[in-house]
């Protein structure tokens, strides 16, 4: 009995009994054949494989296999491949580890996953390459069992379908402020969404190129350091050859003057200071304050004097004002760009002139016609009157304040010395309005004249002068006179004529 068990069993252990055995989850494989465990008969030629695959009754067993493994590929492309693909003999080296392996229990369709071939010789084997879902396949199937595994071989390059999707173009967006100052900075915000995989970024401004940097995390960002001249840029960023823009708008942003004068009343022809330190550039524009220029404005508003301040020193203490009345600073301020203040910048000062006062001196002559004799006794008596011619030298001190801008009122008291008439030595007095030119003046009024004496009169004067010097200290000065008006009628015999010097301590013109 025992000899008739043992001659039953060998033949199946010659055929290839599959022996499998579980060490930490491995199937260990050392022959194949079983007829209880293999897939199907033993293949002899490649069309075997092929009838295998697609027979209608293998089908769904082939199916079950793969979606017990769960394989990712689709049993349609697997058909396809089945039936046309070239079909390759191999040889499975021993120690080779299979993926999977098909196999049945009682008769079931049953996958052997993670499966170590440890036979002594290698498997022969039937095998063919397809591709399904993109991913490049070899189904594997031992000559004597059937029992087929498929490997996976990689993404399937060779297909044009399956070739990776090109990456999307860069999109490129800048954010910044619309406008700003001159010279005043820009912070740029540069967002690459799908960067290039060099994450190289360019900043351009109008063209030129400013920056070359990398990206991070697809994001970079650029200082704009500002223009000195008001205009419009553009900031471009280029990265993976595609570019984003945006405009800033640079605009004028003009200092702010201010000025102040002290103390106040000045004094004509006295310096007195006058600051526009306090004057600011705007705010974000770099540099300072360069210059100053200051004019002078009379109460007509017309500019008589012009001041420039230089850099550094926006302040002077040595401010002249030469006339007296109410004047205007005006003033404006330029920075370090060159932009000018356009703020209205001015302060009224009252400069307080000296007393107007003036002394003269003055050579010339005097013919008079006299009613007696009584201060001649060397004229014969009786005489009723008599003319007389005489040089005569004199001298006065007077006052002229001004009565408008282009006009002043003048009063004076003098003495006068005929040389040739010493009785008539008399004083005199002046009333005058004189009408002020650009360098002198011509005016007219009363003379009281020879106060004191029995032929005082009152009569006609005219008078006009020249300014010696640019202040109006120094004038020469002529003057006539009807000395009486009840002698017009006899003008040849009543007239005085001279000329000479004014001193003004306290003008300035």
């Amino acid at each position: 009995m025992r000899t008739k068990f043992t001659a039953i069993l060998a033949p199946a252990l010659a055929l290839g009994v599959l022996a499998v055995t579980a060490e930490a989850q491995q199937h260990r494989a050392t022959r194949l054949g079983n007829p209880a465990t293999r897939f199907a008969k033993p293949l002899k030629k490649s069309d075997d494989l092929r009838v295998l695959l697609r027979a209608d009754k293998m089908k769904a067993d082939v199916a079950a296999i793969l979606s017990e493994v769960g394989w990712k590929g689709n049993v349609e492309d697997l058909d396809r491949a089945a039936a046309s693909a070239e079909i390759s003999e191999v040889q499975v080296p021993s120690g080779t580890r299979i993926p999977f392996m098909a196999s049945r229990t009682n008769r079931k369709p049953h996958a052997l996953v993670d499966v170590l071939w440890a036979g002594k010789k290698p498997v022969d084997a039937f095998a063919f390459e397809f591709s399904s879902n993109c991913v490049r396949y070899r189904l594997v199937t031992p000559k004597a069992c059937s029992n087929f595994w498929i490997e996976d071989l990689g993404k399937d390059t060779a297909d044009p379908k399956c070739a990776p999707a090109p990456a999307a173009p860069p999109v490129v967006s800048v954010s910044g402020a619309a406008e700003t100052c001159v010279t005043q900075p820009v912070e740029y915000a540069i967002t690459v969404k799908n960067p290039p995989a060099d994450n190289d970024v360019k900043l351009y401004v109008n063209g030129k190129e400013m920056v070359s940097d990398k990206l991070t995390n697809g994001a970079f960002r650029f200082t704009f350091t500002g223009a000195a001249t008001p205009g419009a840029y553009e900031v471009k960023a280029v990265s993976g050859g595609v570019s984003g823009t945006t405009t800033v708008q640079v605009k004028p942003c003009e200092p702010a003057c201010g000025i102040t004068a002290s103390p106040l009343p000045a004094k004509a022809g006295k310096p007195f200071t006058v600051d526009v330190s306090g004057s600011r550039v705007a705010p974000g524009v770099k540099g300072g304050i360069k210059t100053a220029r200051i004019e002078v404005l009379d109460s007509k508003g017309a500019v008589i004097d012009t001041v420039e301040l230089p850099a550094g020193s926006l302040s002077t203490s040595n401010f002249v004002i030469r006339k007296g009345g109410i004047h205007t600073l005006r003033a404006v301020v330029v920075d370090e760009v060159g932009q000018t203040s356009t703020n209205a910048c001015t302060a009224q000062v009252d400069v307080k002139g000296g007393l107007p006062i003036f002394v003269g001196g003055y050579f010339g002559k005097e013919r008079l016609t006299h009613d007696d004799a009584s201060d001649h006794d060397d004229r014969p008596v009786p005489f009723t009157e008599f003319s007389r011619c005489s040089p005569l030298a004199g001298f006065e001190v007077g006052i002229q304040p001004k009565i408008s801008e282009n006009a002043e009122f003048e009063a004076a008291l003098g003495i006068k010395f005929p040389f040739e008439d010493d009785a008539h030595t008399a004083l005199f007095a002046d009333a005058a309005v004189n009408r002020l030119l650009d360098r002198g003046f011509l005016g007219g009024g009363v003379s009281w004249w020879d106060i004191g004496k029995d032929s005082t009169g009152v009569g006609l004067l005219l008078q006009g002068g020249y300014d010696l010097t640019r202040d109006g200290k120094w004038q020469l000065v002529g003057q006539t006179r009807v000395p009486f008006f009840n002698q017009f009628d006899n003008i040849e015999n009543n007239y005085q004529l001279w000329g000479g010097f004014r001193f003004k301590p306290n003008s300035s013109k």
